[in-house]
């Protein structure tokens, strides 16, 4: 704007000064190397008036031209874009219908024009891993690592996907580097949560239990049930290494509380049975008996190798005197006098258990029972009632 102005401005006063030099135009010279140029002072005027207007007019011309370009250039990129667009929407989706093939080829080759690239490198990877390419999937990956080095996203899909290529170290790795800055977000706490299970460690996954609940990963069920299978767990992975002393060390070590539940109790007897340590084992059940009679635990006491069952049938009979309708104690009083030969002490607890809930095995001792007291007729007889309880009832 400012050049035309000054365009204008050139030829008003041209048209003005003219005239007034018309009679007097002066006389000008232009002399270079070998040439000279003669001219008068008004045709000097109106030539650097003319030389100005072209040159506007070519500017202006050039200007155009490039301002051309750089729209066609931009309806070129707009394009890609756009394309890039669809190719990645077609690529998630053939990601969700487990196209692998087809959704790697798409996502990847709209990569590069694509408004969300990272988004495009974790379909990738998660499409390479589908067709079994680890190693690709991990270049994918470290693609989108090197877009946005600090995402969770990233870190989370590299987690997720080696999880499911049971790469569990890996996946623990992963997950550990990033859950000091992310140690409430609910994904990352499942993954390690799963991790733990898998690689049957234990005590993290203790540890981790009360943030789990705190998060709402899991209820309150759920973490009684995961901390139950945990405390049984560690218990096993002591007994392997430890021994019963380890072991007898880890239960001393356990809250009043924990001690309490007959799960765990189950769970600690059964471990020092398997290490021979069945003595020390009874003394903790015994213990338990006196303040609980959970079926589960009397059960066990028949389980126990003793030198000298005697204490545990009075510890039995005593139970007896409390509650006389409880079938496991019952069982548990006939197999102990199996042990003693004891035939009609026998007979007597496991007629009474069948009598309060009949179960196959106890009807299988009971036969075996009749046998030693050469009741045939007994045995067949109780053999078919166990057949029919064996059975699924006709509908």
């Amino acid at each position: 704007m400012i050049k035309l102005l000054l365009l204008v401005a050139a030829l008003i006063a041209g048209i003005v000064v003219g005239p007034m030099l018309a009679g007097n135009q002066g006389y000008v010279l232009i002399s270079a190397a070998n040439q000279t140029i003669e001219m008068s002072l008004t045709t000097l005027i109106l030539l650097v008036v003319v030389l100005f207007g072209v040159f506007f007019l070519v500017e202006t011309i050039l200007k155009r031209l490039l301002s051309a370009g750089s729209s066609t250039r931009g309806w070129f990129s707009g394009r890609k874009v756009r394309k890039a667009r669809v190719q990645t929407s077609n690529g998630l989706m053939k990601v969700i219908e487990g196209d692998w093939k087809q959704a790697e080829k798409l996502v990847v080759k709209s990569a590069k024009h694509s408004d969300t690239p990272l988004l495009n490198y974790l379909a990738a990877a998660q499409a390479a891993q589908g067709q079994g390419n680890a190693t690709l999937r991990d270049e994918y990956l470290q693609q989108a690592a090197e877009l946005d080095d600090n995402s969770l996203a990233v870190a989370l899909t590299r987690a997720k996907l080696q999880y499911r290529q049971a790469q569990y170290e890996q996946a623990l790795a992963t997950l550990q580097d990033i859950k000091q800055n992310n140690n409430r977000n609910p994904i990352l706490l499942a993954l390690l949560k799963d991790c733990y299970i898998q690689l049957e460690d234990w005590q993290p996954l203790l540890s981790l239990l009360p943030q789990l609940e705190k998060t709402s990963v899991l209820t309150a069920q759920q973490v009684t049930e995961l901390e139950l299978q945990a405390e049984c767990g560690l218990m096993a992975h002591i007994g392997q290494h430890s021994g019963s002393d380890g072991l007898m060390g880890h239960w001393n070590a356990l809250s009043r509380k924990a001690k309490q539940r007959p799960e765990l109790i189950c769970c600690f007897v059964k471990e020092m049975i398997k290490r021979k340590a069945d003595s020390e084992a009874y003394t903790v059940l015994c213990d338990s008996l006196k303040k609980q009679t959970d079926p589960r635990l009397i059960s066990l006491v028949a389980e126990l190798n003793l030198p000298d069952v005697h204490p545990a049938i009075v510890r039995l009979q005593d139970l007896l005197r409390f509650d006389s309708s409880n079938p496991a104690t019952h069982s548990a009083l006939g197999q102990l006098f199996i042990q003693e030969q004891k035939w009609e002490e026998a007979k007597t607890h496991f007629e009474q258990a069948i009598k309060l809930g009949p179960t196959v095995s106890d009807y299988a001792y009971l036969v075996e029972v009749l046998d030693k007291l050469n009741d045939n007729q007994g045995a067949a007889d109780v053999s078919r009632q166990a057949l029919t309880l064996a059975l699924p009832a006709k509908s």
